[in-house]
């Protein structure tokens, strides 16, 4: 299981793949030396599995979905998670704990109700699947909408950073044939814009630990999102991650990563006997794949076509 160090270094990460070692270190008290080897476990381990430059998707009026999807067990899984992943709008899948048939774990992004739709009729149009539970997500930060246009030097940058997004600010210029005064100006202005994320891309399942994923239906009207969510911080800070929100109805799907399945049912038993929870769904996922977001693909069509 993580530390709170580890947790703290794996959040930045997540948040930011390009923080130093020095910013790190000042956040965690760790020397810069300790922190490397603390990101080169999370590495190693697999609980970091890539780095990402991706698109800020509010730029591209893009929303993300999360789907279940439900099989009758026919389906050879390596084969239709292949299948479902080499859908653009397809950036994540895991395989879950099914008592009875197959079931995965989808999230993806899309723009616009055209695509809402067929996302929806791809993941309901294979053979083998039963039943879809589709969930548009709610966005937590909302962003004006402007045009994203990268200039000549920051499409420079950017295609070198697309091949490796921790990549030194001395190598970008090695790559580039920039100086790194021009390369250091240029990744600013890309930053400051805000139109890209530098991205740490997490595989909880990794490591031996149980990823779990609790589908809670909650009491709007006595508890907003912000105060669940505030609560499972307090009381699971190391086993709580992130929540789905759905955009269409009191759901959240609770993310959790805990030593066994035992850890699992008791969050889940407690989180279900609040006053405001009216019912929680355990998922459980033991393993992972992941694809290109959506994002991800927009960004690097704009950075090489030079739109």
């Amino acid at each position: 299981m993580m530390d709170s160090l580890d947790k703290t270094i794996f959040i930045e990460l997540c948040g930011n793949c390009r923080v130093s070692y020095e910013s790190l270190a000042r956040k965690t008290g760790l020397s810069p030396t300790a922190v490397k080897n603390r990101v080169n476990n999370l590495i190693e381990s697999g609980f970091v599995s890539q780095f990402k430059v991706i698109l800020n998707h509010n730029f591209m009026d893009a929303d993300d979905f999360q789907a279940i999807v439900i099989t009758d067990g026919t389906e050879r899984i390596e084969e239709l998670i292949e299948k479902i992943g080499n859908n653009p709008m397809v950036g994540h899948i895991s395989t879950m704990a099914s008592v009875n048939g197959g079931a995965y774990l989808v999230w993806g992004q899309f723009e616009g109700s055209k695509m809402l739709y067929e996302i929806g009729s791809f993941l309901r149009g294979f053979p083998e699947v039963r039943n879809v539970e589709f969930h548009p997500l709610r966005k937590l930060v909302y962003k004006d909408s402007n045009e994203v246009k990268f200039s000549k030097l920051q499409r420079r940058v950017l295609n070198a950073l697309l091949k490796d997004p921790r990549m030194l600010m001395s190598d970008i210029a090695q790559e580039t044939g920039l100086s790194p005064k021009t390369v250091r100006r240029a990744l600013r202005e890309i930053v400051d814009d805000d139109f890209v994320y530098f991205r740490a891309r997490p595989d909880l399942a990794a490591g031996g630990l149980v990823n779990l994923n609790l589908k809670i239906e909650w009491d709007e009207k006595e508890k907003n999102i912000e105060d669940l969510d505030k609560w499972l911080r307090k009381e699971y800070p190391l086993e709580y991650w992130d929540p789905f929100v759905s955009a269409l109805e009191p759901l959240v799907f609770a993310e959790f990563m805990v030593d066994d399945l035992h850890e699992a049912e008791s969050i889940s038993r407690r989180i279900r006997d609040l006053p405001y929870v009216k019912s929680t769904t355990t998922l459980v996922s033991y393993s992972s794949a992941k694809f290109p977001y959506l994002a991800e693909l927009k960004l690097k069509d704009m950075v090489q076509s030079g739109t």
